[in-house]
């Protein structure tokens, strides 16, 4: 009988390799080591830095072995009782970024030891003792600092907080469309009327039961259409979102040399362009994208581009990609889907994907799908050390991810807890999901076309490359 492979001992190891590895590569680019002690952010911290690959893995690593070592050890009631009370957190930093407390620590005599929460609380007229209770919580969760009794700072995380930053948009405007809609999911799975609770249409959902409306969330038709405001907030949201993923999807893949012999990019359902405004700013030497997404939208994606300084080269254009695409017969062109066909039934997604396909018959025009394809949450005893597969990554500079090491996730875990967050947000608002790499390919062969290749990146988005059948 072969010996019983210790979890704890193998985690822990997966653990220290990876914080070998990662502390390394802080050296090796002159970086110092983060702190939970420090009010500014960290180098590594913004969203357009982009680690190289052997410091992304080992980071991956490091955080999922932490998770998995926290799930053995922890209590299974107290781990019950803190994610019955998860709203705290929640609605804690949304106060924090109502009240814009980033920007009233950064006013305080010293930022280091930060500001009396008597004096924050007569600066936002809230109350002293309910808000210190609240700001304490979020700091025991990471969020600020208290530098000594009923003094509040701020650290690397608090700093997405500010006003503009992503962190803000996505804490204060997808706090509706998320946290209250997801409180009608149980509501919606155990709903009286069978049809209801089983329907997969955009009309049956648990944002239906929340906001008391026969109407889709989105559509030409949807509630958003028929509230621009709120359309426009979303997006703000959803590019807040995509900032995670942009660095990863800009960098991993061949962009130019993609581009050689066609004529533009196309990113349809695009939103405000946040995708191609970072492209257009990674790669001066590609001349021409459009943004293409329902009128609605027009607004907010002109402020947006112009406020990256890229609109001599983005464009924003109207287009229902249920309709026959504008573009089609009169160039060659790379067209993207970047987190549009997770939206929609695979009925409604194949119908979306036909109307490209017309646009690359008879042209040079290729198809990019940027979206998670999600894995089954499964793990083994069985397989390569981080150890090893680190050693194996030293040096490269195309990023290519490692296998899970025992006891990790296949997915790695927390590392992909965005894509699955955001696939219980799909289900609750659209009855749509994130797709697995069989359920996309079953909808592309519906369309007439097929996988060609998954690329990897740095992030919670694979690029798909699609041809025609």
């Amino acid at each position: 009988m072969s010996e019983a492979i210790s979890e704890i001992s193998s985690l822990l190891e997966t653990l220290t390799s990876s914080i070998d590895v990662f502390k390394s590569e802080l050296a090796r680019q002159q970086f110092s080591e983060p702190s939970l002690s420090a009010s500014q952010p960290h180098p590594i911290d913004d969203p357009t830095y982009v680690p190289p690959p052997l410091m992304y893995e080992a980071r991956r690593l490091a955080v999922s072995s932490l998770n998995q070592l926290r799930l053995l050890l922890e209590s299974p009631l107290e781990a019950a009782i803190n994610i019955s009370m998860a709203s705290g957190e929640i609605q804690g930093l949304r106060l924090a970024a109502e009240i814009e407390l980033p920007e009233i620590l950064d006013a305080a005599t010293d930022p280091e030891e930060g500001e009396d929460i008597r004096v924050i609380a007569e600066r936002t007229k809230t109350d002293q003792r309910k808000l210190e209770g609240i700001l304490r919580h979020v700091v025991k969760k990471g969020w600020f600092r208290e530098t000594k009794p009923g003094y509040f700072a701020n650290n690397r995380r608090s700093n997405t907080l500010r006003k503009g930053r992503p962190g803000s948009y996505l804490i204060k405007i997808s706090n509706d469309y998320v946290f209250n809609v997801h409180g009608k999911l149980p509501e919606l799975m155990t709903h009286p009327d069978e049809s209801f609770r089983m329907a997969r249409d955009p009309t049956h959902t648990a944002w239906n039961i929340f906001a008391n409306t026969d109407l889709p969330f989105f559509g030409a038709n949807g509630w958003t259409e028929k509230n621009p405001t709120e359309a426009q907030k979303f997006a703000l949201a959803m590019g807040s979102l995509g900032v995670a993923s942009d660095s990863g999807v800009v960098y991993d893949f061949p962009w130019v040399e993609l581009l050689k012999d066609k004529d533009a990019i196309i990113d349809l359902g695009g939103g405000q362009g946040t995708l191609s405004c970072s492209l257009a700013t990674a790669y001066p030497e590609i001349k021409s994208f459009v943004v293409q997404d329902l009128p609605g939208l027009r607004e907010s994606a002109e402020k947006f581009i112009t406020s990256k300084s890229v609109s001599d080269r983005v464009k924003f254009e109207e287009q229902n990609f249920f309709e026959p695409n504008r573009r089609r017969g009169t160039g060659n062109y790379v067209f993207i889907l970047q987190r549009v066909l997770h939206d929609w039934s695979v009925e409604d997604g194949t119908k979306i994907l036909r109307q490209l396909r017309d646009c690359l018959v008879d042209s040079k025009s290729t198809l990019i799908i940027i979206d998670p394809l999600l894995s089954p949450a499964i793990f083994t005893s069985k397989a390569p050390s981080a150890k090893d597969s680190l050693s194996a990554l030293k040096g490269k500079r195309h990023y290519q991810p490692v296998p899970p090491p025992p006891f990790i996730p296949q997915d790695f875990g927390d590392n992909w807890l965005t894509a699955h967050s955001v696939n219980i947000s799909l289900i609750a608002m659209l009855n749509s999901f994130e797709h697995t790499y069989f359920s996309m390919s079953h909808m592309v062969e519906l369309a007439g076309m097929k996988i060609k290749k998954v690329n990897a990146t740095r992030g919670y988005v694979q690029v798909t490359e699609i041809e025609i059948s």
